[in-house]
């Protein structure tokens, strides 16, 4: 990967974080939860309208090309506001109440009337064709340790449905996930490498969970990324799910982008037209072997060939994949089938063939041609679409919306504009007054830097600090410290039991609270909790029953059968010399690698004793013996080196 444009800080990133808010819908009363069961289904078909300034949105107008119809499933968690059969209710008071906490958070001015606008959105996502969005904090400023970012705007909104399937020209949403609140939000362009993109979304996601109202599940957080570099336009990333997902993903389209700057330099040159000649190519004989292109005649469609002039070599060739781009735009509108010159031969097409197509649509050392193979009336639009891309490539990178994907990303639709925003007739202003904002206010929770802060002087490691408020365990190791001791350990147990699908907490208290107590070995507290039990020296076992009348419950396990250890499993001490036996012969077989590596050899020893003694002596008089016997055989080391 390049970068070169990166490292001369061209590129400009600002994200567009999504949170889903706990509790119930923004407007009306049911749970904020996606729902099991499904009760009914029914059809709709959406159409453009205009915005607040009598405009029509360009993307709306392309997704309204596709000519889709939707059908929803209701869900036992989605009402007649989600159909779309009455109005909204009034936004939910904690809801709200959240929102203005992130904003406070994340240093903003909120503002003083909430006024919901309507956004114009027919990809069937919502049932009455737009999304509900109303901002409620302005112009932050967001810091870190190294980097200090710009907020431009909180706002909160509605959740579109979830996708369930996609039957070609009709697609199932279900409305279980249709109106969970959503907070979003939007930072400054002051981001400039992919590294830094994650680790300013990872530390505003740190930051937003402290309000305690943010959900949990990998779903119900995502990034949306707006990435330009200099000489291109902003385009924006929809639908990066993961942290790890954004640095890869920024990365390629800087790549592409790159790509495409050095196609339009190209061009330019070859001062390229975007003029095209068609042809109906359907009755020739180029497609004989052809199984593409024979299954789209035999079902009705036609075979049209059309010049590129000056595209040869830019279209897929090395780096440069303008080809793809075409197609991209092509699917969009449902148009699939698209193959150009520099991929054949191929796909039954030979070489004689592609010299003769050649040849009738120009046939110069740049020129290009395209295929395609579809039905007679979308000839217009296609041509139309495949104009209008070439159009582009000469200017460079083009203003669009795309989807993240494995590999980078996907041409989804144009860059939206304002003409796809008109005001919310159906909710009132909502006032934030100075009394109100000054109630909230006393909810807005430490920062991350103080509750950091606070563990630490509990005695808990930093970093072990910041992971347990990055998966939200942080009350749970503040007190499992203040209940049982041992800070360090404690944190380590929690990493390991928040590690786990479910955490089991009271499997996870029962054994710190028996730990503590001297009843079992530190090492057997990972063990007992991921597989129930313990491995002890000569055949015996530690294991954890939650069985008991009780609740849980730990036994002795042996040839003989099973024990309850009660309170009375302790681990022995060395009063008959057997451990300094163990620790005096691991010491002696392994001379040479003490006098290599001299106390350093320490952990490598210290594994090999614990096999033998696993369980029955404390970790503690075992170090302190080790240590002991290594520390007497450097000694004499050296000071048979010295006599030498």
């Amino acid at each position: 990967m390049r970068f070169l444009i990166e490292e001369q800080n061209d590129v400009k990133i600002g994200l567009e974080i999504h949170f889903q808010v706990s509790g119930r819908k923004l407007f009306c009363e049911c749970k904020g939860e996606e729902g099991k069961s499904e009760l009914g289904a029914f059809t709709r078909r959406l159409t453009v309208v205009s915005g607040e300034k009598s405009e029509k949105d360009i993307a709306a107008i392309q997704e309204s090309m596709k000519g889709k119809e939707f059908q929803y499933v209701k869900t036992e968690n989605s009402c007649l506001v989600e159909m779309d059969e009455e109005p909204p209710h009034p936004p939910g008071k904690e809801t709200l109440e959240t929102a203005i906490i992130v904003s406070l958070i994340l240093g903003c001015k909120i503002v003083d009337n909430v006024h919901f606008m309507r956004k114009i959105v027919i990809d069937g996502s919502n049932t009455s064709g737009f999304q509900r969005t109303g901002i409620v904090g302005l112009h932050g400023i967001f810091k870190t340790d190294s980097k200090k970012v710009g907020i431009a705007s909180i706002t909160l909104e509605e959740e579109a449905c979830k996708k369930i399937r996609d039957e070609g020209n009709r697609v199932v949403y279900s409305l279980d996930r249709l109106g969970i609140p959503l907070i979003e939000i939007s930072t400054d362009p002051d981001i400039h490498t992919p590294k830094e993109a994650r680790e300013i979304a990872q530390s505003i996601g740190l930051a937003v969970r402290q309000s305690g109202m943010i959900r949990r599940e990998a779903s119900s957080i995502r990034q949306d990324l707006n990435i330009s570099i200099r000489g291109g336009n902003r385009v924006e990333i929809k639908g990066v799910q993961s942290l790890s997902q954004i640095e890869k993903v920024l990365a390629k389209e800087i790549e592409r982008q790159e790509s495409l700057l050095e196609i339009a330099d190209i061009l330019r040159k070859r001062a390229v037209s975007a003029n095209l000649r068609l042809e109906d190519l359907t009755s020739s004989t180029y497609f004989k072997n052809s199984d593409l292109f024979a299954s789209g005649i035999k079902s009705g469609k036609k075979v049209y060939g059309f010049s590129l002039p000056g595209l040869s070599g830019v279209l897929n060739r090395g780096k440069f994949r303008l080809g793809r781009e075409i197609a991209e735009r092509l699917r969009a509108v449902g148009i699939g089938g698209f193959v150009h010159s520099d991929e054949l031969p191929n796909y039954g097409i030979d070489e004689i063939a592609k010299s003769e197509i050649s040849l009738k649509f120009g046939g110069g050392d740049y020129d290009a041609f395209g295929l395609v193979v579809l039905e007679p009336g979308r000839i217009e639009e296609c041509i139309e679409i495949v104009q209008g891309r070439v159009l582009e490539s000469l200017k460079g990178v083009p203003a669009e919306t795309r989807g993240a994907t494995d590999n980078g990303t996907r041409f989804l639709r144009p860059l939206p504009g304002s003409s796809r925003m008109y005001p919310e007739t159906d909710i009132p202003l909502i006032p934030l007054d100075s009394k109100y904002l000054k109630e909230v206010e006393n909810l807005v929770p430490p920062t991350v830097e103080q509750r950091v802060a606070y563990l630490e002087s509990l005695g808990i490691p930093r970093q072990e600090a910041f992971n347990s408020l990055w998966k939200e365990y942080d009350d749970v190791l503040e007190s499992f410290v203040k209940d049982y001791g041992n800070p360090k350990l404690c944190a380590k147990f929690l990493s390991v039991v928040y590690s786990t699908e479910v955490p089991d907490l009271d499997a996870a208290r029962f054994l710190a609270g028996r730990f503590s107590k001297g009843n079992i070995p530190v090492e057997s507290l990972e063990p007992l909790y991921r597989e129930r039990e313990f491995v002890l020296p000569k055949g015996k076992k530690i294991i954890l029953s939650n069985d008991a009348p009780g609740g849980y419950s730990l036994w002795i396990q042996d040839e003989n059968g099973k024990e309850e250890i009660g309170t009375s499993y302790r681990m022995k001490s060395d009063s008959s010399g057997e451990l300094v036996g163990i620790v005096e012969k691991v010491v002696q077989d392994n001379e040479e690698l003490i006098r290599e590596r001299g106390e350093d050899s320490f952990k490598l020893l210290m594994g090999s004793v614990m096999k033998q003694v696993r369980g029955q002596y404390e970790g503690r008089e075992i170090s302190e013996i080790l240590s002991k016997k290594i520390r007497e055989r450097v000694t004499k080391g050296e000071q048979a080196g010295q006599k030498r």
